[in-house]
């Protein structure tokens, strides 16, 4: 099993990742660019989005589904009457 108070003393002793010097001016360059295009959806778009789920939420539990059939559970036709979990609950 690794020790890892000696694996953290490892990696702090590893030299910083280059690409992170450059991440100052990549996250201003997103934020300046969320500033001047907006953000990317607004509240009223999440708005109207609820509204239509919640009309088909309703809509569809208003619309009576037909009755369909299921087709039996069980994979190789053994009635389930039959099977080993019934048979053992009996104490006959």
């Amino acid at each position: 099993m690794m020790d890892v108070d000696a694996a953290l003393s490892r990696l702090r002793e590893l030299p910083v990742d280059p690409r992170l010097e450059a991440i100052d001016g990549a996250v201003i360059d997103a934020l300046a660019y969320q500033r001047r295009h907006g953000a990317p959806l607004s509240g009223a778009v999440f708005g109207i989005a609820a509204g239509v789920a919640l009309s088909v939420g309703l809509l569809g539990s208003a619309i009576p589904a037909r009755e369909t059939r299921v087709a039996s559970i069980a994979p190789f036709g053994a009635p389930p009457a039959l099977a080993p979990s019934t048979l053992l609950g009996t104490s006959e």
